[in-house]
């Protein structure tokens, strides 16, 4: 069934718009297609929709489930208008309905548990186990970090982000949205990637989702129960060019040999391959693995760029210093061929003309793409618990020996263009251009127009001209009788800086804070920055 947790299939082939897509573009082939949602309002309309027509089985994994997390859309599908809905509401509509077979997975461990209340929830609305059976997985210190919801065995959503309210956000990413609660990320807009998979890409994630459901047989009160998900079916026919790659605590996927590090393989061969450029989005870059790999590439590969972008204040204190400790002691921060950048919005102020709120955007995706062809996309992110050894990220011999073999269950996809069976990678050149049109704020037909000159230096500029933006005029004589109008950004782009506080970081880059012109809307304490009282419940 699973070759050392690796399936690979047929790559997508031409692109096309269809109802899969909720208005985007679509990578078809023969075998599968996958659908690029870009932001949480895009995935969330066509999963509701989804998640409404099932007819036999819902089957669903996650980091988190809050019964509350409300799915507010922008789009769907079919043309009709957006129903926004609570996720946990629709399943019980479900469930009382035409009932399908309904299966959530969860962590349940002392750190997070979200199974429990779910289950409490569900009991509250007089659903009964036997209409939706929710499991914890309790293999403290791993977790359940994959994020899959399969339809009816028909397709299947990689989602970026848990069911969690804070993580919400659209296309627009205001700095204040009221739908965004302050709890988890401090209010901050947040960027994600996920995909929407139909093919026989879905039978594979559906022998995912299989055995991890039988490896977490138990109940809450500890009583084993019959399965009644069959046997996974075997794989469909390797051929080469998407491959679903599987990382898990050992004993959770049977075929997977103790200790692999599937995904981290997987990375270290694509950034080995790489000619041209290599784009990083990603929540974090502490892998000491993968950032050795990309120096070693900028060595051997003398025209490669690499384009990175992260943020500055990742959820997880500890790891903006493990982060920039990478960074400085690789030198990439000021490495010619190198370009790390970070993302903010601005939006006019609602109650001051002139005046403009900005804020740190969060960084949730895990993509990356090199040269047009390949690129990876899922839950993994670019350190040492997401790579398969939690202790390898830490500097000391004592962190590296308690965290050794901390890992979790990630579920990532791959997409091979040189491999295929055909070698168009215009999946791949649709999700860069999609991502680098957000960043960049330029239509995608600009972008290789800009790219004359080298794709770096075009990323550079605009950050540049973002930072010259927002503090063009501040405090000079000519504004005391001609106010300068509100700044706004082009894009989201500034360059990236290493300080620990926003105000330090936008003027580490040439931005001041007048407050006539700026308001700041997340501007943590320093007990936020340095020792977040979140911190648990964001560790991923």
């Amino acid at each position: 069934m699973f070759d050392d947790g690796v399936i690979e299939l047929a790559t997508a082939s031409s692109i096309a718009e269809d109802g899969l897509a909720c208005g985007a573009l679509v990578a078809e082939c023969a075998m599968n297609r996958v659908a690029w949602l870009i932001d949480n309002a895009e995935a969330y309309g066509p999963l509701l929709e989804s998640l409404r027509g099932a007819r036999r089985s819902v089957h669903i994994a996650q980091l988190a489930f809050d019964a509350d997390c409300a799915a507010y859309s922008h789009d769907s599908p079919t043309g009709a208008p957006p129903r926004d809905a609570v996720i946990a509401e629709t399943l019980v509509e479900l469930a009382t309905g035409r009932a399908p077979e309904i299966r959530i997975l969860l962590n349940a461990t002392w750190i997070l548990d979200t199974a429990r209340p779910l289950r409490k929830y569900f009991t509250s609305r007089g659903i009964s186990t036997d209409r939706i059976e929710v499991r914890g997985m309790a293999r403290f210190p791993h977790f359940m970090h994959a994020k899959l919801v399969i339809v009816d065995g028909e397709e299947v959503f990689l989602l970026g982000s848990p069911f969690v309210n804070s993580y919400w956000d659209d296309g627009s990413h205001v700095p204040f949205e009221a739908r965004r609660p302050l709890r988890e990320l401090g209010g901050r807009p947040l960027h994600d990637v996920s995909m929407r998979l139909r093919g026989p890409v879905v039978s594979v994630l559906e022998a995912v989702f299989a055995n991890l459901w039988r490896a977490c047989g138990e109940t809450e009160a500890g009583v084993r129960r019959p399965e009644s998900i069959a046997p996974a079916a075997s794989a469909p026919r390797r051929t080469p060019g998407m491959r679903v790659v599987c990382d898990a605590p050992d004993g959770i996927l049977p075929a997977s040999r103790n200790g692999s590090m599937h995904m981290l393989g997987e990375l270290l061969a694509g950034i080995a391959r790489a000619r041209f450029f290599i784009y990083i989005e990603h929540q974090y870059l502490t892998s000491r693995p993968i950032v050795a790999a990309l120096v070693e590439a900028l060595h051997h590969a003398p025209a490669l760029e690499i384009i990175i972008v992260l943020n500055q204040n990742p959820d997880l204190t500890a790891y903006r210093a493990w982060q920039n400790a990478q960074l400085e002691e690789r030198a990439l921060l000021h490495h010619p061929r190198v370009g790390v950048f970070t993302l903010w919005s601005t939006a006019a102020h609602p109650g001051r003309d002139r005046a403009t709120r900005i804020s740190q955007l969060f960084i949730h995706s895990k993509v990356i793409v090199i040269d047009d062809a390949w690129a990876a996309c899922g839950t993994s992110n670019l350190d040492g618990v997401s790579m398969g050894n939690y202790g390898a990220d830490f500097a000391g011999a004592l962190g590296q020996r308690v965290f050794r073999g901390v890992r979790n269950v990630e579920v990532n996809v791959i997409i091979d263009a040189d491999e295929a069976e055909s070698s168009d990678a215009e999946s791949i050149v649709t999700l860069r251009e999609r991502l680098w049109s957000e960043h960049l704020g330029v239509p995608a037909e600009a972008l290789d127009a800009g790219a004359r000159g080298g794709w770096l230096a075009m990323w550079r500029e605009a950050a540049r001209a973002n930072a010259r933006t927002l503090s063009s005029s501040s405090g000079q004589e000519l504004e005391r009788t001609h106010p300068a109008p509100a700044p706004h950004m082009v894009g989201r782009l500034l360059p990236y800086s290493d300080r620990a506080f926003p105000r330090q970081q936008l003027a580490d880059v040439g931005v001041d804070i007048d407050p006539e012109r700026l308001e700041l809307c997340y501007d943590p304490t320093w007990l936020s920055v340095h020792l977040s009282p979140h911190w648990i419940r964001n560790i991923f």
